[in-house]
């Protein structure tokens, strides 16, 4: 179990996943909650090794668990439909597919697990399933998963989730609750400090640095995340959401440009960011409140170009 000891910041969790590989006391289900890029992904490939490790040590199952192609593990990820057919997010950056909606736990994603949970397990006690992004299931999924929880059996399941709330309630009360917590702005920095690709923050100001790593929200992975999302928006369209606009013909514009260019992926994310820089440096909660309705209009899959304009005219600017 030496291996936690590369998790930093989250030593209730990792007490508590010891204990229970220690003890044998594996629960059916733990739901890891917290932010992303704090290292719930890291402690649950780690955990599931010393698991599917237990009583026996395989030098290829750590290989096996990086590679997913581990026998006894399912690793589910929120995807996307298109044209009838659920395609993967590693898919859709590999071939650089433009989506418009964003990506969900689908019901046949739980028969894939349901299928799954059916066969016995090849090489370990047991069968381990990890949803990631739990928050993003939709309902008709949902409601399969929870009688799924209700008869795992020897299975195992791993739900990772950095919003609880939009789980059904009946769904969190089967799990056992990992929380994962925000790490200061000074350990961000010391760990991103430590970072292969830290060099890259070279091509934005330092005041920018510091607000990514405020709106990374104690997470150093959220930070290198949040660094993609801003620098794969091009330097016209970031030069503009710097600046503040207040010509009605120059919103719509800029509405066009943000539709045109962004997917709904970075669409979501640029919301986020705003709503960050509304509360933290300008104290505006109905600016929130408005790029809030116009995530939700988005997710409904409202025309996006409309739904920006009619914000964006809404809020007369976008610092």
């Amino acid at each position: 179990m030496d291996d936690f000891e590369n998790i930093y910041g989250q030593d209730l969790a990792i007490e508590i996943l010891k204990s229970a590989i220690s003890k044998e006391q594996i629960s059916p289900a733990y739901l890891f909650s917290g932010p992303e890029g704090i290292g719930r992904k890291k402690t649950a490939k780690i955990f599931i090794k010393a698991i599917l490790d237990m009583n026996k040590k395989e030098e290829s199952t750590k290989r096996k668990i990086e590679n997913n192609n581990h026998p006894d593990l399912l690793w589910i990820e929120p995807s996307y439909l298109v044209q009838g057919k659920s395609i993967s997010q590693k898919q859709v950056r590999e071939e650089s597919i433009s989506m418009k909606s964003p990506p969900q736990i689908r019901l046949n994603q739980i028969k894939e697990i349901i299928e799954f949970l059916g066969k016995k397990p090849f090489k370990s006690e047991r069968n381990i399933v990890i949803i990631e992004d739990i928050e993003r299931i939709n309902e008709s999924a949902s409601n399969a998963l929870l009688k799924t929880l209700e008869e795992t059996n020897t299975g195992l399941f791993i739900l990772i989730t950095q919003r609880p709330e939009k789980l059904l309630s009946t769904i969190r009360s089967r799990c056992q609750i990992i929380p994962f917590i925000r790490l200061n702005d000074n350990e961000v920095s010391k760990i991103v400090d430590k970072l292969d690709n830290f060099e890259k923050i070279d091509d934005i100001h330092c005041e920018k640095f510091r607000e990514l790593i405020d709106f990374s929200y104690g997470s150093p992975g959220r930070y290198l995340i949040n660094l993609q999302y801003w620098l794969s928006i091009s330097s016209p369209l970031r030069e503009k959401l710097e600046i503040q606009i207040t010509n009605r013909i120059e919103l719509l514009k800029l509405a066009k440009e943000i539709t045109d260019e962004l997917n709904i992926e970075q669409q979501l994310w640029l919301i986020d960011f705003k709503q960050n820089r509304a509360w933290k440096k300008e104290k505006n909660s109905n600016k929130v409140n408005q790029l809030e309705e116009l995530r939700k209009q988005l997710l409904k899959y409202v025309q996006p170009r409309l739904a920006w304009e009619v914000t964006l005219l809404e809020i007369n600017l976008v610092d």
